[in-house]
């Protein structure tokens, strides 16, 4: 897949504001779909020691997230979580949208350590969409990290590359905040923007699919 190009002023407007919005559970995708297929969500969270502030509020969004994917979602759309810090695992396998109200996420496996690595991350998506046999047509990342990473800045550039967008949400920070390795040229298409709660982190993963589908998201 080519990442697409940012373009995402119009969801930044209405995740700070200007949609009146609440959260997911007051939101719904307009429009036509465009997407012909199945679409992916993958949603990958940082849980080094740095990151342990945002928990409480991850759980949360991702507990929003999923009644909005059953209600406004095709039954064969996919969610994928994964978790990482020095390593990674999956905690959710790719997942159909029909099956999400009776399946748990598992606490993952990640591993702590002085450094936090993204690339084992998305390297254990791609790996749990290859294993699962399923074929995205539109395929999404949403990370939330403080983007305070080791890795080599080239690993990264190759396997972002395997989605059409991808979203950083950088807790406590102001929109367009970007974290220093993502000043990098070659990540300009990465979209990063801020949260302070629940509601404006899961507003940001409803915008993911938004985009995902070709529809817009709103406020009902």
């Amino acid at each position: 897949m080519l990442l697409l190009a940012v373009g995402v002023a119009g969801g930044i407007w209405y995740l700070n504001g200007g949609g009146q919005r609440e959260s997911l559970g007051g939101a719904t995708l307009v429009g036509t779909r465009q997407a012909q297929g199945v679409v992916c969500l993958d949603v990958a969270g940082d849980f080094s020691a740095s990151m342990d502030d945002s928990a409480e509020m991850r759980s949360e969004a991702l507990a929003l997230l999923k009644p909005f994917m059953a209600r406004e979602m095709r039954p064969d759309d996919l969610l994928t979580t994964v978790a990482f810090a020095r390593t990674a695992s999956l905690t959710l396998p790719p997942t159909r949208v029909a099956d999400l109200a009776t399946t748990s996420d598992s606490p993952g496996r990640q591993v702590s350590g002085q450094f936090t690595y993204f690339v084992p991350a998305l390297k254990a998506l791609d790996r749990g969409h290859a294993e699962s046999g399923g074929k995205c047509v539109r395929r999404v990342l949403v990370a939330i990290t403080d983007g305070e990473f080791a890795d080599d800045v080239n690993q990264i550039v190759s396997l972002v590359h395997h989605f059409d967008r991808v979203y950083l949400a950088v807790p406590d920070q102001a929109s367009g905040y970007r974290p220093r390795i993502f000043k990098n040229y070659k990540l300009a298409a990465v979209a990063t923007d801020g949260f302070d709660d629940a509601e404006t982190l899961s507003l940001l993963y409803g915008q993911a699919l938004a985009v995902a589908t070709g529809q817009r998201l709103a406020r009902e």
